[in-house]
């Protein structure tokens, strides 16, 4: 009886070796997987500073390979820059150009620096600005009825 109980003693102790070594092992595993996850993303931000930089740099001669990206980057920061002035317009707003603080429309002169505020034009709706060449085209197009009998 005693040889059993040395058995099922000797088992249990190197199942629990073999457990804590499993364990230790899935430990470091995930310390490592941690580690490169934030080394991947350190490099996305180091390819964003320098990507930003090139921009910056060169977005008004840029190297053949990328001049459509650098292209496509300046379009949309225009096309941002147009919503957002769109959007302080909505909101009765308008942004001084000197020290960026948001004013009312109303006023001349920024509260916050003095600065004359430039006002923006008037958003001209596509639907209200009807050309002439669409009203001819309406008022020449016959009507056509149906002659078909039921």
């Amino acid at each position: 009886m005693s040889d059993i109980l040395k058995k099922i003693s000797e088992t249990i102790t190197e199942t629990g070796k073999s457990v804590s070594e499993k364990t230790k092992q899935v430990g470091n595993a995930a310390k490592l997987n941690a580690k490169i996850i934030s080394s991947e993303h350190s490099i996305g931000e180091n390819y964003i500073v320098l990507g930003k930089y090139y921009y910056d740099t060169y977005k008004d001669n840029p190297d053949d390979d990328v001049a459509e990206t650098v292209n496509a980057v300046t379009a949309s920061i225009d096309a941002i820059s147009e919503m957002k002035a769109q959007l302080l317009a909505i909101k009765g707003l308008v942004k001084c150009v000197n020290c960026g603080a948001e004013c009312p429309c109303d006023d001349d002169y920024c509260g916050k620096c003095g600065t004359k505020l430039v006002k923006p034009e008037p958003v001209v709706e596509e639907e209200e600005a009807e050309t002439p060449a669409e009203e001819t085209d309406e008022a020449e197009t016959p009507e056509i009825t149906d002659t078909t009998e039921e």
